[in-house]
C-alpha cells in the first residue's frame, strides 16, 4: 500500500503517461482506520489521519508533502509522521512514462528514526512501478532496497479495483538477524463521486528484523477502511 505522499507521484506519472500535461496544485485530507506503511501498522492499529499537498508542473516536476500521526510501538506516544518528496517525470513513449526522485522522513519525537530515500519508477496507464533505496532506513544504519509494482483497474465510472505488491531487502550497512527479504501486498476497491474516495483494503506483510524500528504487535493481514476528501 503506498504512502500517502508517494500516492500522489503515482498519479503524477500516471497522466504523463497518459499526455495529459497541466499544472496543479491539491491538497487531501485522510481517515485511516489502520495506517498501515509496506504492510506494517505504524499507528499501532488504531484509526488516524493524514492531511497531504502535492504540486504537479506541466514541465514534469512534481513535489509533496504530508503530516500523518504514527504510533511507532506501544511503549511509544503519538507523534507527527512528516512526509516530503519532490521529482521529475517524463515520457518514454505515448504509453510509457517514466519518474525519478528523492523522499524524506521525519518523526516530530522520535527525530532518530527519520530516512530519507531515492526512487526512480515506470509508468503505464493501469500500472506503476517503482524502486527506493535507503542509505540509513529508520536511522538503523542498515541500506534498503524497496521495490513495488501497483495497478488499477476500473470496474464501473464509480469505482476501481487496486493492487499493490512489494518487497524490502536489507542490502548492507548494519547486520540484523533473521531474513533479508520481507513482503507486502494489498488488494482494494475504491468507490469514488467528486471529491470524496472511500477504499477498503486487504493489506498483509511479513515482519522481520530488516524493519529497525518498533512497530508494535507483529504483522499479519488487516482491513483497513479509509475514506478521503481532495480540495
Amino acid at each position: 500500500m503506498p504512502t500517502a505522499g508517494l500516492h500522489a507521484a503515482l498519479c503524477t506519472s500516471l497522466c504523463l503517461a497518459c499526455g495529459v500535461a497541466f499544472a496543479q496544485t491539491g491538497g487531501n485530507v485522510a481517515f485511516f482506520s489502520d495506517y498501515r506503511y509496506r504492510g506494517v501498522s505504524l499507528s499501532d492499529e488504531r484509526p488516524t489521519l493524514s492531511l497531504s499537498v502535492a504540486h504537479d508542473d506541466p514541465n514534469g516536476w512534481f513535489g509533496g508533502a504530508s503530516l500523518t500521526g504514527v504510533t511507532l510501538g506501544p511503549e511509544l506516544r503519538r507523534q507527527l509522521q512528516v512526509l516530503g518528496y519532490a521529482g521529475y517525470a517524463g515520457r518514454l513513449s505515448d504509453r510509457l512514462g517514466w519518474e525519478a526522485g528523492a523522499t524524506a522522513v521525519h518523526y516530530g519525537a522520535d527525530s532518530r528514526y527519520d530516512y530519507a530515500e531515492g526512487f526512480a519508477g515506470l509508468s503505464g496507464e493501469r500500472w506503476n512501478m517503482r524502486l527506493l533505496y535507503a542509505p540509513d532506513y529508520f536511522g538503523s544504519g542498515a541500506r534498503t532496497a524497496y521495490g513495488e509494482f501497483n495497478a488499477g483497474l476500473p470496474l464501473s465510472p464509480l469505482t476501481r479495483a487496486t493492487a499493490h505488491l512489494g518487497a524490502l531487502m536489507r542490502v548492507g550497512g548494519a547486520s540484523a538477524e533473521g531474513g533479508r527479504l520481507t513482503l507486502d501486498g494489498s488488494l482494494g476497491l475504491a468507490v469514488a463521486r467528486d471529491a470524496w474516495e472511500v477504499r477498503l483494503d486487504w493489506v498483509a506483510g511479513g515482519r522481520s528484523a530488516v524493519y529497525p524500528t518498533a512497530y508494535g504487535r507483529a504483522a499479519n493481514g488487516a482491513l483497513v477502511l479509509s475514506a478521503s476528501l481532495a480540495f
